[in-house]
């Protein structure tokens, strides 16, 4: 094993992101020199380097000794690898969830996740990021949105949704223009742009949500078609308001990463 990372066989380990789980680490593990994003994980691993979970710490402060765990995927295109930042693949994680659930994480690296907002917005502080956003519906077509920029704010802000640059991709566009400068709602938290109606308790799922709904990849897990205006895992510029995705994720990866794989690797 590469001593710049820690990878875990997830045939061994589960790695729950649940408020109540906490890593002890000893002092020697908070010293040893770690990757901060997937790009130097999968660096260091070299050849045997494969999609899955990897430890990662953030030159940042408040989180220097605070490594975390994150999922890196691998591009099956040849280019630089991403860390997950959410996943949904089927119904076995509810994600309708309150503030305090959505601020540290919840769920299984392995399967369904949300990395928790506070390591989103550090995430994104460290670097400029882009974010990938990839859909797959119930025929199996596979889809993509890339936005070349990608950061949001911290808790004080409430994680508003503050950096977002252009558009590639063939899912369609159902974030810019509707939920860029939005802050983030719960259903304990209504922090949306409208007057008389929490959206994330409307519609089972927190988001960054606005006056109106064009995407919620954090909705109620549905299959398909279905009969509930902006209900389920919500992407409007693809199938419409009226369809919830068979697989959905988020994720994120350093603009520069071409720049850290040759100084790393």
């Amino acid at each position: 094993m590469v001593s710049s990372f820690i990878k875990i066989n997830a045939a061994l380990l589960v790695v729950c992101l649940s408020t109540a789980s906490t890593y002890i680490l000893n002092e020697e593990s908070n010293t040893r020199p770690l990757p901060a994003n997937c790009v130097e994980a999968v660096c260091s691993a070299g050849a045997e380097a494969k999609s899955g979970i990897y430890q990662i710490r953030l030159p940042l402060d408040g989180w220097k000794h605070r490594p975390f765990y994150v999922y890196c995927l691998l591009d099956d295109n040849g280019g630089d690898p991403r860390l997950l930042v959410q996943r949904r693949q089927d119904k076995t994680i509810d994600f309708n969830r309150n503030w305090n659930d959505y601020k540290h994480g919840f769920g299984n690296l392995n399967t369904n996740f949300f990395i928790g907002l506070d390591k989103l917005h550090a995430l994104t502080q460290v670097q400029l990021n882009e974010l990938q956003i990839e859909l797959h519906d119930f025929n199996d077509t596979v889809r993509y949105a890339h936005y070349d920029s990608f950061a949001v704010g911290d808790e004080i802000q409430k994680y508003e949704l503050n950096i977002l640059g252009k558009y590639s991709g063939n899912a369609g566009d159902s974030l810019l223009g509707y939920h860029d400068g939005q802050k983030f709602s719960t259903y304990d938290q209504d922090n949306d742009s409208y007057d008389n109606t929490n959206f994330a308790e409307k519609h089972k799922g927190a988001w960054w949500h606005k006056s109106t709904l064009y995407s919620n990849l954090n909705g109620e897990y549905l299959n398909g078609k279905h009969e509930t205006y902006d209900a389920g895992i919500n992407w409007y510029k693809w199938h419409g308001a009226y369809y919830s995705y068979k697989y959905a994720h988020m994720a994120i990866r350093p603009r520069d990463s071409a720049a850290i794989r040759a100084q790393r690797c």
